[in-house]
């Protein structure tokens, strides 16, 4: 009767233990249903393709964006990462020299479980980042967005706010000149005021000017007191002041005889192979590369020419030419007040 009692309080108790266990493994059920539902629910909102390997380096889940950086592969759970980037370098989705490929993958492979960040071309064109993020339980998540459209932005919303500055900086320029042509009397004094705001303006190292001269039919340039260089500058070209200074530039000669002779603006892209420049000029202008002259003008009839030299090679810009004419025709207001004393 006893062992009869013993048995029934085992029965009842193992029971209720099931019954407690079972309720446990329900609940954890329930709550790994949960966690697989928000998980589910993630991949399917995120933008960006995302996936999930466990520490093994090989695939939990991933989302339908994922897929689609992969659209030829069918992406499986248990898929091992290795493979997938070497199929990534490979197959060309991703921009790498083919003496590269080895690298990149073993790159990878190493960073597996860091924290990343890198972001690559793809084989269309595109822009691809990638991150990587660790979890706390041990499983790597990685993150492939696309960055195209945002680095086209980030490139445009660039080009206009250099568009503005460069816009800024020539209006600055313009009402420099404006503020000298009003305050100064004297047109050479002006001539080299400006001369100097054109050389900070576009960073051109040397500046000066001449004035025409002679009868209209053997025009002349002779040099004023307009040159312009920092210490630094002057050492590049010991003697070209001496050459400038001391020459007569006949019309149609130079960069500034053919501003004479044109009436334009005239650019000399190179000099040390353009024939107009003289051999003794030429060696003088030691670190010069290019060349810009700009008439200044009285009515019709040039009356200076302005001179400036470049390090780089000067290639002619329209919006550049324009802001020099109206420089120049600033300018010549200063010219003009003199001629009607």
């Amino acid at each position: 009767m006893v062992s009869v009692l013993f048995l029934l309080l085992v029965m009842v108790v193992l029971a209720a233990a099931l019954t407690l266990v079972a309720r446990r493994l329900s609940t954890a059920r329930e709550r790994c249903v949960r966690l697989e539902s928000r998980l589910a629910a993630v991949l399917a909102v995120s933008g960006a393709g995302l996936a999930v390997w466990d520490s093994d380096g090989r695939l939990l889940a991933c989302n339908e964006r994922f897929r689609e950086f992969y659209s030829v592969v069918q992406l499986k759970s248990g898929l091992v990462f290795e493979d997938l980037t070497r199929f990534t370098a490979t197959r060309g989705l991703i921009q790498i020299p083919e003496d590269q490929m080895e690298t990149w993958v073993e790159a990878r492979l190493a960073g597996f479980g860091d924290v990343g960040h890198d972001r690559f071309r793809m084989s269309d064109g595109r822009w691809l980042q990638i991150d990587t993020r660790p979890t706390g339980s041990g499983e790597v998540i990685l993150l492939y967005t696309d960055t195209t459209h945002l680095l086209e932005t980030e490139a445009t919303l660039s080009d206009r706010s250099e568009r503005l500055l460069r816009q800024s900086t020539d209006l600055t320029l313009l009402t420099d000149v404006i503020r000298v042509v009003s305050m100064e009397t004297n047109p050479e004094s002006a001539t080299a005021a400006v001369v100097a705001l054109v050389c900070a303006w576009a960073a051109w190292p040397v500046g000066y000017a001449y004035r025409v001269s002679g009868p209209s039919d053997d025009l002349m340039l002779d040099s004023i007191p307009a040159w312009f260089a920092d210490a630094d500058d002057m050492a590049m070209c010991p003697g070209l002041r001496t050459i400038v200074e001391q020459r007569r530039v006949k019309r149609g000669e130079g960069t500034a005889g053919r501003a004479l002779y044109t009436g334009h603006v005239t650019w000399i892209p190179h000099v040390a192979v353009d024939p107009a420049i003289e051999f003794e000029t030429r060696s003088a202008m030691t670190g010069i590369c290019g060349a810009c002259a700009v008439p200044v003008k009285h009515g019709d009839e040039v009356v200076v020419v302005l001179e400036f030299l470049a390090r780089e090679q000067l290639v002619p810009d329209p919006s550049v030419t324009r802001l020099l004419e109206a420089v120049a025709e600033t300018l010549g207001q200063v010219w003009q007040a003199r001629a009607g004393h």
